[in-house]
């Protein structure tokens, strides 16, 4: 009896370990905000060029560092042009010390990047080709110029991880309801990060920007919206006006530099204008 009573301590015992285990390998499981960074980040000195750059840590107390970034240039890794006093991020070899295998120039990545969008016909897809173009025939060409106009999509990144969202145009919600054309929904970037050589972007479903959760609430509750949705991205190269990224579907996502949101879409917005003054006459 004695040893049927201790197989059985023996087996719920065992029991329980293993559920304790495994709930906290689950629970242990980084999260992309909880990922350790194993990025340094400082300033580029004086004597930076295309063979090493000479980098201040922003610790306390400690000298600039001469870092070998040769292989990082000939490896496509050196991400922006680093200047003088530029706030940077590195990746160090893990093997060498004294060598960066990836630079990133984040006071040149800060800046708002857009890619162009144009619009499509409404119900397009469901309509013939004579239906579309007696469709079209109905629009005064001054206003399906208008209608037609791209805009740019994007964001912008700021100090402090601040992102803003590119792509809104100020328009009567009436008249977007009634437009025969209809844009991609724009993306509400609240914020950014750059964690392990990679851009982390944050966004937030529409009307919600500024709420946080974990990444665990959908997984608890599967009619769970998700507040905030992590984007991570893969540098492939960036200059003055130019950045292209890879998304995690291996594909590349190409931006050019703005100088604000405004005139991003100043053009979208005059069209807009056009629109609202011919229909509301």
């Amino acid at each position: 009896m004695r040893k049927i009573l201790f197989s059985l301590g023996v087996i719920v015992l065992a029991s329980v370990c293993s559920c304790n285990h495994d709930k906290s390998a689950e629970a242990a499981k980084p999260t992309v905000a909880e990922e350790k960074d194993s990025m340094v980040y400082g300033l580029s000195c004086d004597g930076t060029n295309d063979s090493v750059i000479v980098f201040l840590p922003f610790e306390s107390g400690v000298d600039p560092i001469i870092y070998n970034i040769e292989t990082a240039k000939r490896m496509g890794k050196i991400i922006g042009q680093p200047q003088i006093g530029d706030w940077v991020g590195l990746m160090i070899n893990s093997e060498d010390s004294t060598e960066a295998t990836m630079v990133v120039d984040l006071d040149q990545l800060k800046g708002t990047w857009t890619f162009e969008v144009r619009p499509t016909w409404k119900d397009a897809a469901h309509m013939s080709r004579r239906a579309l173009r007696r469709k079209l025939n109905e629009i005064p060409d001054s206003l399906k110029e208008a209608y037609l106009v791209p805009r740019e999509y994007g964001f912008s990144l700021k100090r402090s991880s601040v992102a803003s969202p590119v792509g809104y145009v100020m328009q009567h919600s009436s008249l977007e309801d009634d437009s025969p054309v209809e844009y991609p929904a724009v993306k509400h970037y609240t914020g950014w990060k750059c964690r392990n050589g990679r851009l982390i972007l944050i966004s937030s479903p529409e009307g919600m920007a500024g709420v946080k959760n974990t990444e665990d609430d959908a997984s608890t509750n599967k009619d769970a919206r998700p507040t905030e949705v992590y984007d991570t991205l893969d540098f492939v190269f960036m200059t003055n006006d130019s950045l292209v990224l890879l998304n995690s579907n291996r594909q590349r996502m190409a931006f050019h530099r703005k100088a604000n949101a405004m005139a991003a879409n100043a053009n979208a917005q005059k069209a807009a204008k056009v629109i609202e003054k011919k229909v509301m006459k």
